[in-house]
């Protein structure tokens, strides 16, 4: 095992490896690698610190460190430091080398004078190096209440007494936060490497952890909250003059609109992506509304469904399979007493995906003027009532 300075040469390479270690750990994909990416002409990056760890010729482990700032109670600027990301190549995780890097550059940061860092991390990882929450130092996190013993908010005096008495509240760096600041540069940056899937787990950091638990799995589909990066997919099959009509709706205009749909419309807890499981892609968009945003005069205790998907999978189950698990989802999960449905007259074939999960004709034809497209045509309506009923 070695632990040397990273060289220019390696920056790609060390950019991949801190790609894989955080892939789909904190959200769906990870920002880490561009952070890094960023990072190297940063002001606060420190050069002496950005370490690899190399095993049998391979670099497996890196990380690196920068300068930062806590604000003290009178408003003065105290200076301290942070590090990461810190990333272990995955099939070497969990075998020690993390710690052992960690420990070689804290020794490093003690030497170059380095007295104070905070950090967000796992103190179950993290203890093992030296660092206890950062509220017992009187640090507070400046995203958490003040008196909170934020568990995941560490820090370690690296010199005895650096810190002292002082109490403040710390920010991480502005430079942890450019993927997020500039989500099209990243989005660009992000294609260059291998094309990865990425996904929501309950391990992740909010909101993402909650929305990893209204992910929902059918045999050939996986229903999933939308994220920005589908913009690109959407369009794919969204600007298909032959898809939106059908379901009230324009077709797409270009990738921005896309996008603008995805945050404006999609990103909520009763609409989901549909994605194949087979391919990872996401090829239609299943849902409810609620009472308040129904197209239809309905009570609170209820809602109506919709759907779409992409041409080349009509006529295959597909929106049958996705509102089946949408049903049972609005019955189960939320209590609702009635779901309702509509289509457009001339569409026949909508209306058999809602018969084959189940519902009814009610023998009502109505216009829906909310719809951005087909207003003017008439609708029929159809109701599933709850076996609670």
């Amino acid at each position: 095992m070695t632990i040397k300075l990273e060289q220019p040469t390696q920056y790609r390479e060390v950019e991949n490896l801190t790609r894989e270690a955080f892939w789909n750990v904190y959200r769906p994909g990870c920002t880490e690698h561009y952070v890094l990416n960023q990072y190297r002409s940063n002001p606060d990056f420190i050069p002496e610190l950005d370490l690899v760890l190399e095993e049998d010729g391979m670099i497996i482990g890196h990380v690196m460190f920068s300068k930062a700032e806590i604000t003290l109670d009178d408003g003065t600027v105290f200076p301290s430091w942070t590090f990461g990301p810190i990333s272990i190549h995955p099939d070497y995780k969990r075998k020690g080398y993390g710690l052992k890097l960690l420990n070689y550059a804290l020794t490093k940061a003690k030497e170059m004078g380095i007295g104070l860092l905070c950090m967000e991390g796992n103190i179950d990882f993290y203890r093992h190096a030296g660092f206890d929450l950062a509220s017992k130092l009187h640090i507070h996190y400046h995203a958490e209440p003040r008196d909170a013993d934020v568990p995941y908010f560490l820090a370690q005096e690296l010199i005895p007494c650096y810190w002292g008495e002082r109490e403040g509240t710390y920010c991480p760096p502005n430079g942890y936060f450019v993927a997020d600041q500039n989500p099209t540069a990243f989005d660009d940056y992000d294609k260059t490497f291998s094309k990865k899937v990425k996904a929501f787990n309950e391990g992740q950091l909010p909101p993402f952890a909650e929305k990893a638990k209204l992910v929902m799995p059918t045999e050939r589909l996986l229903l999933r909250p939308w994220m920005e990066s589908d913009a690109d997919m959407l369009y794919k099959y969204a600007s298909d003059p032959e898809v939106g009509p059908h379901a009230g709706w324009p077709p797409h205009k270009s990738v921005k609109e896309s996008l603008e749909v995805i945050r404006k419309c999609f990103l909520n807890d009763f609409t989901w992506a549909i994605e194949l499981n087979e391919t990872h892609e996401v090829i239609g968009c299943v849902g409810y509304l609620p009472a308040t945003a129904s197209n239809l005069p309905i009570d609170d205790d209820q809602c109506e469904v919709g759907y779409w998907v992409a041409r080349p999978y009509w006529n295959q189950g597909i929106c049958s399979e996705a509102l089946q698990k949408v049903v049972d989802h609005c019955f189960y999960q939320k209590g609702f007493t009635h779901l309702w449905g509509d289509y457009f007259t001339d569409n026949p074939a909508s209306g058999r995906v809602m018969e084959k999960c189940g519902f009814v004709a009610t023998g009502v034809e109505t216009l829906c003027p909310k719809l951005e497209v087909g207003g003017d045509r008439p609708v029929k309506v159809m109701q599933l009532a709850s076996l609670k009923q």
